[in-house]
């Protein structure tokens, strides 16, 4: 095993995939704090120590936060939270809140396009990040499929958004 910090993260990443054990998880990522803080640990540079307790902690919280018991907790639109096993099924219910977040405001702004539509485009920029990795999860699956419907609606709204945003002499479209 490397001792470079990108390997170490890369490892942690594949051992907290392979577990639904948070406190392994935890375990593991206070096994690279002792290696990695810069009271901890007087051989590396303080300023690149810095860097990788940042980034450490980050990958830790991304994949602790969202998980319970080894299901994915999800707040829905209504704020109930959700707890989903199936991966694809967790990523394509994040692209569809935006998605919905994206429609919501279009429908209470109705003559306000100018003033909301980057933050349409926004969430369904997000959205299509979502839809467009369950389809590399999920490509025969129903999930998958789902998603490549939702991201043919995504790019309609999106034509529809940014119609409104070019003048009549100009007829390129905001990509999402």
């Amino acid at each position: 095993m490397s001792n470079s910090f990108s390997d170490r993260i890369k490892n942690f990443i594949l051992f907290s995939k392979a577990t639904n054990d948070n406190e392994k998880i935890k375990k593991k990522y206070f096994e690279l704090v002792k290696i990695f803080h810069p009271d901890l640990n007087n051989e590396i540079d303080k300023e690149i120590s810095n860097e990788n307790m940042i980034v450490l902690n980050y990958v830790y919280e991304q994949l602790i936060k969202n998980k319970v018991n080894g299901k994915y907790c999800l707040t829905n639109e209504y704020g109930i939270k959700e707890y989903i096993s199936d991966k694809a099924l967790y990523i394509y219910k994040l692209g569809f809140i935006e998605f919905r977040k994206a429609i919501t405001i279009m429908l209470e702004n109705p003559g306000n396009k100018e003033g909301t539509s980057y933050e349409i485009i926004g969430h369904l920029y997000k959205s299509y990040k979502y839809f467009k990795e369950v389809i590399k999860l999920d490509k025969n699956g129903n999930w998958g499929r789902a998603s490549i419907v939702q991201l043919h609606h995504a790019y309609s709204m999106n034509e529809h958004i940014t119609r409104g945003l070019t003048g009549s002499d100009e007829k390129g479209l905001v990509e999402i």
